[in-house]
């Protein structure tokens, strides 16, 4: 026979107090995520992101974890950066204008050099 155990049949209860469920979420089906600031986190504090980038103690902190998070957020920062420029289209004409510029650019007006060959080539190279 099985018995009935208040503090084991509200503990969902519980957790959804403690952590702020919002029973109008239940009618929505969507619930707002709450961010916690990750260097708060690291020193056992639960801060929410959420306009305390300003207040954070631990904004200049130096330890191992700390440093850890500060390395990650470069390094997000660059990959997003790289998928930018690798997402962007290339314009050929341009690129190609330029490498023109750059190898055919000797001088002269006429475009030819006893230096170099019709080839873009130095002789004796």
């Amino acid at each position: 026979m099985l018995r009935f155990e208040p503090f084991n049949a509200f503990s969902a209860l519980n957790v959804a107090a403690v952590s702020g469920f919002n029973t109008d979420t239940l009618k929505t089906g969507t619930q707002k995520r709450v961010y916690y600031c990750q260097r708060c986190l690291n020193h056992d504090r639960l801060e929410p992101r959420k306009n305390h980038k300003c207040e954070c103690a631990y904004a200049n902190c130096s330890c191992p974890k700390c440093i850890l998070v500060e390395k990650r957020r470069v390094l997000n920062t660059q990959l997003h950066e790289l998928e930018d420029v690798s997402e962007s289209p290339i314009n050929l004409e341009h690129v190609k204008k330029e490498v023109d510029d750059i190898y055919n650019d000797n001088g002269d007006d006429n475009g030819s050099s006893s230096e170099h060959s019709a080839g873009g080539r130095i002789k004796g190279g």
